[in-house]
């Protein structure tokens, strides 16, 4: 059962971090500064691709995460922890970067980034934060002695 739970917040903290991507995505597409839009800056244009490019292999991991669990049971608790932990990392990232391109208004109620932040920080901790599944997975591994 937790790893099943595990494998969920992983998939919800990736909805969540895909979704504040897309949605700062679109805010640097609308947002003019100096007259034109921010994501015309290098800055904003790697700060969104730096977004893009750490979630984007997470979905794999949350998808075998979850194959491992239906159908290879003896990799199932690793792979939950692995999905989980990284996952957790790379969600605390996309909040906080999604935010930034946001800059003032990112942690208002305009933008509603703060629902998805806070969402991401709560994933986060359940059923064990980073630091405690990924002892977990070593325990599993055989790595360190229960």
């Amino acid at each position: 059962i937790i790893d099943a739970g595990r494998i969920m917040l992983a998939a919800d903290i990736l909805g969540a971090g895909t979704a504040m991507i897309e949605q700062a995505v679109a805010y640097a597409g609308t947002r003019v500064q100096f007259g034109r839009p921010i994501g015309s800056f290098q800055a904003v244009k790697h700060m969104c691709a730096e977004m893009a490019a750490a979630l984007e292999p997470c979905r794999s991991l949350v998808w075998y995460a979850a194959h491992a669990f239906d159908h290879a049971p003896d990799e199932s608790t690793l792979m939950a922890c692995h999905a989980k932990s990284h996952l957790s990392e790379v969600g605390r990232f996309v909040a906080r970067t999604s935010t930034e391109v946001h800059g003032g208004m990112g942690f208002t109620d305009l933008a509603g980034l703060h629902y998805w932040f806070k969402r991401i920080g709560l994933d986060r901790q359940l059923l064990g934060g980073p630091e405690l599944v990924r002892n977990e997975a070593a325990r599993v591994q055989g790595w360190i002695a229960v």
